[in-house]
């Protein structure tokens, strides 16, 4: 290095950290490249078995918006948490309501993201359900573009695709508009059926004339709630008697909004509606009526709304011999969902299924990290 001149010396000085950054680059490229994104298909369970004393416990995340692992320290925290969350709660299932990843361009950051989350699970040999938030899918890896109204389901189906190698995914496709419209059957020791878990696709935007999306959420559509009607029939045709149901969603029914402001508080979270409204769809299409005609559901359950976090019982009408129903928002679990203000945490839900009123039915707690995380890191 004494015998080169001064020009060879800065010359060398840039070169070298560049070719590092190729090297660390290229590096990259290849194990996305290697990376295996999908295992072969497995049998998928479609029920899960009641505990002997009668109680479901469902673990609740919702909103982890996992962008690039395992570069981001958010997202690392966010994964800590789920497993932490997984080990605390010693559900009987997990409940994913939606935008669990974001769609980053870059190196199928969206597929690794998912796999990781599925992984988590895996290991821990717990089943879990999975319902699309308006932002899992937004982007396909087969038009390598944003979706439009012409491929809006591309995405979800890229990512349920994912999952089918995953023993422990409960998710299916369905056969409605969106993609993760399913019931999963809980039976008791005998195989009976004593209770129904409802998974619907609560869609993303809404579009406009030319097929691009607009600030509005479509929600759930008319041929959604004809599944939704026939899928309860089929529930309580498979149980031989009436039995309830919860239902799993990401965006929030037309409802949330008069709940809020008119239901019944119920509990104590330290984290409420920050904002006083609901990010709802702006169109009522009449599936809450459905709901309570059918009096199946009692509890639903979304995210979506990042610092709400409530349970409200709504809708009580003893003329019609109508209970009401539970409308609750999971806590928000991811360290960087969008401007996130609330703690972070998660939200046990503990079903007794045989009781005989929606208050003894449904007892709803909240669980939150042991460890320090971030601030929400995107403002």
């Amino acid at each position: 290095m004494a015998n080169l001149s001064k020009k060879q010396k800065i010359l060398i000085g840039v070169l070298v950290p560049v070719c590092v950054v190729l090297i660390v680059f290229c590096s990259v490229l290849i194990s996305f490249a290697a990376f295996s994104y999908k295992k072969g298909d497995v049998e998928k369970a479609t029920s899960i078995e009641l505990p002997d004393n009668g109680v479901l416990r469902v673990l609740q995340l919702t909103d982890l918006h996992l962008t690039a692992i395992p570069w981001i320290k958010q997202d690392r925290q966010t994964i800590k948490w789920v497993k932490q969350a997984v080990k605390y709660a010693r559900a009987d299932v997990v409940a994913v309501t939606g935008d669990a990843v974001g769609s980053l361009l870059p190196f199928r950051m969206r597929d690794q993201a998912l796999i990781e989350l599925a992984e988590v699970f895996e290991e821990a040999e717990v089943y879990w359900m999975y319902t699309f938030g308006n932002h899992d899918g937004e982007w396909a890896q087969g038009t390598s573009k944003e979706v439009k109204e012409s491929n809006q389901n591309q995405g979800k189906e890229e990512l349920y695709e994912l999952l089918k190698g995953y023993k422990y995914s409960l998710m299916q496709k369905g056969d409605t508009d969106g993609v993760g419209n399913y019931v999963i059957d809980v039976v008791d020791g005998d195989g009976k059926v004593v209770y129904g878990l409802v998974n619907m696709d609560s869609q993303a935007r809404n579009f406009d004339e030319n097929g691009e999306k607009l600030s509005t959420y479509r929600g759930i559509t008319e041929n959604q709630m004809q599944w939704y009607e026939n899928q309860i029939v089929a529930l309580q045709t498979r149980a031989q008697a009436p039995v309830r149901s919860a239902l799993f969603m990401h965006v929030p029914l037309f409802e949330y909004t008069d709940a809020w402001l008119n239901g019944t508080h119920v509990g104590n979270f330290p984290a409420v509606n920050i904002e006083g409204m609901c990010y709802a769809p702006d169109a009522n299409v009449g599936f809450y009526q459905m709901i309570k005609d059918l009096k199946s559901t009692d509890f639903i359950t979304v995210g979506h709304d990042h610092d709400f976090n409530w349970l409200i019982k709504y809708g009580e009408d003893k003329s019609a011999d109508f209970e009401g129903v539970y409308f609750s928002y999971g806590r928000v679990s991811g360290v960087n969902a969008w401007q996130r203000r609330a703690p972070l945490g998660a939200t046990v839900i503990d079903i007794n299924v045989y009781a005989d009123s929606i208050e003894s039915r449904y007892k709803v707690s909240v669980i939150e990290p042991s460890f320090i995380y971030d601030e929400y890191a995107w403002w």
